[in-house]
């Protein structure tokens, strides 16, 4: 019985651990406040792609300039399998300029790319 008590608790501390780095790599941004869509199960995203509120971009915890962001899109389309199986997930600032912005959704649509999903925050 102690050994299995040993290996619960070994389990819990792996997740509290886990669940704790994961939200530390989450870029904080302000998202914009809309009500979004309501899908049953949420997709996992292939691409993250944070735009901050002062323009810069963010990929894995790296920034990265918006002309090494089409290298990036493109690794990611291999991984994925082809352009239509990949969904990126566009994290904008609610501050950040709409400019930089369209400049982004520009560069993943001419990789052809269409399902292209934007982040929002759920009003309160």
């Amino acid at each position: 019985m102690t050994p299995m008590i040993d290996i619960v608790f070994q389990l819990l501390i792996f997740f509290l651990v886990t669940a704790q780095m994961a939200e530390q790599t989450r870029s904080k941004l302000n998202l914009p406040q809309e009500r979004g869509e309501d899908a049953a199960e949420r997709e996992q995203a292939g691409l993250t792609v944070n735009v901050l509120a002062d323009g810069r971009i963010v990929v894995n915890d790296a920034e990265v300039p918006l002309e090494a962001l089409d290298a990036l899109v493109d690794e990611a389309i291999k991984v994925a399998g082809g352009a239509d199986r990949l969904k990126p997930l566009v994290r904008a600032d609610r501050d950040c300029d709409a400019a930089r912005l369209n400049e982004v959704f520009q560069r993943l649509a001419s990789r052809g790319l269409s399902a292209i999903r934007l982040a929002t925050e759920r009003g309160r």
